[in-house]
């Protein structure tokens, strides 16, 4: 498979091949396949003007024979968006003070806008819409955001654009300021494009199982077509011989039906087919483990763990689990000079979960942060910690889910929480919040 990616950037190409990095195939640019001419972006959203991209090189791939089966044509389009200044310069964000005007100058004048301004707000964000288009004609979009503020004065030496103006608050940096990593991590960009590999990635698997379940299809046709024509010369009495044919047609026809039943249970995700799993949800015990040990005693049977941050010690938890269960960890603000990721992502039956200790997302003050970082990975679930309060409600359409702690709990009867989580055979996922 290829992507040929509708930019000019090489910068932004580079960031592209960053961020998917663990794309099997090879990443191609739009003059890589000959195409130097921009197109004109007169949508009015991102999305149009991404569309536009991808359109016209699908169009020129297709029209000079370029376009291979499995390829995939993607564009971007991107800008910034300031509160005090109307969330201009928004989809004019390349054009701002013209196309061939170095960023440095146009960072220059936005601070002076800024202070000319009389909002007082300096709340902003970056935007990225992202279209792909199957060669079949397919096409997929989507969006995402990365919410910051603008900074006094430009900091940083990365990134590029409007990287040294836009200030992130929860790292203290600006968007120049921070590794090639963390950038690619939080940024709109990074956001919008591993949430469109995740719908490709669904897409492909849909493709694969109406292959399979058409395959299976037509493997149950032919054997269902050879014990026919077997029937029909048994009874005859034609050809009595032909048992064996009729016994290829039978195995046909049960290879035709196990096809199918993959082809059901393909993307289903984590499902154990025999029984109902038990998945268990801690946070926050803060080197405590005594009521660890308790919640295991509890429930010996759990499949899976999932800590939320500040265990402040995995490795002692990790020690106490069931031998086979399978784990996961979130650095929370606590866990100094830890190892483990801020944030995970992870496929549980049919719901795609967002896993995060909750600090970097301001749970303490509501849950709308972390429900549009949610949203933006394609997750319909957000599993947090941090605040020592159990919490199970769905916000801007994302089941949000808190365990509360299991050795400081802070809701009004203080009694240590957490929560389970059962897999059923369909991969439906059913919370329940307990209490010890």
């Amino acid at each position: 498979m290829r992507i040929l990616f509708a930019t000019h950037n090489q910068h932004k190409l580079r960031e592209i091949q960053e961020i998917l990095s663990n794309f099997p195939g090879t990443i191609l640019c739009a003059k890589d396949l000959g195409m130097d001419q921009e197109v004109e972006e007169n949508g009015t959203s991102f999305l149009e003007n991404a569309e536009i991209k991808a359109r016209a090189l699908y169009n020129f791939a297709k029209a000079q024979g370029l376009l291979e089966e499995d390829d995939l044509v993607m564009a971007d389009d991107s800008g910034l968006s300031i509160e005090a200044l109307s969330f201009g310069p928004g989809i004019y964000s390349a054009r701002f003070l013209g196309v061939d005007t170095p960023y440095p100058e146009k960072n220059r004048r936005i601070l002076a806008m800024m202070e000319e301004s009389s909002s007082k707000s300096r709340m902003a964000y970056f935007s990225c819409a992202i279209v792909a288009i199957f060669a079949d004609g397919k096409l997929l979009q989507t969006e995402a955001r990365c919410t910051g503020e603008i900074a006094k004065e430009p900091g940083g030496e990365e990134g590029f654009g409007y990287d040294p103006i836009f200030y992130l608050p929860e790292y203290r940096k600006t968007a120049a300021e921070l590794s090639r990593e963390e950038k690619n991590k939080v940024s709109h960009r990074g956001k919008a494009l591993r949430k469109m590999e995740r719908m490709i990635q669904e897409e492909q698997e849909k493709r694969d199982s109406a292959r399979f379940s058409k395959a299976g299809q037509e493997q149950s046709g032919k054997g269902k077509e050879a014990k026919a024509e077997h029937k029909a010369e048994k009874d005859s009495g034609e050809n009595p011989e032909k048992e064996e044919d009729a016994e290829k047609g039978q195995k046909l026809v049960e290879k035709g039906q196990e096809a199918a039943r993959e082809a059901k249970t393909k993307i289903a995700g984590r499902i154990d087919p025999s029984s109902e799993e038990k998945i268990l949800v801690l946070s926050d015990n803060h080197r405590r483990l005594d009521y660890v040990e308790k919640v295991l005693r509890l429930h010996p049977d759990i499949s899976m763990c999932i800590h939320l941050g500040d265990s402040e010690g995995e490795g002692e938890v990790q020690a106490l689990l069931p031998k086979g269960c399978e784990s996961y960890f979130v650095q929370g603000n606590n866990d100094f000079f830890s190892y483990l990721p801020k944030d995970v992502e992870v496929r549980i039956g049919k719901e795609r979960c967002f896993l995060t200790h909750g600090h970097l997302y301001g749970v303490n003050f509501g849950l709308e942060r972390l429900s549009e970082e949610a949203r933006d990975r394609n997750c319909s679930m957000a599993f947090f910690g941090h605040t020592h309060k159990p919490c199970n409600k769905v916000v801007n359409g994302v089941h949000c889910i808190n365990p509360g702690s299991i050795s400081f709990p802070r809701q009004e009867d203080r009694r240590p929480c957490y929560s389970l989580l059962f897999l059923d055979q369909k991969g439906n996922l059913r919370v329940e919040m307990h209490k010890i």
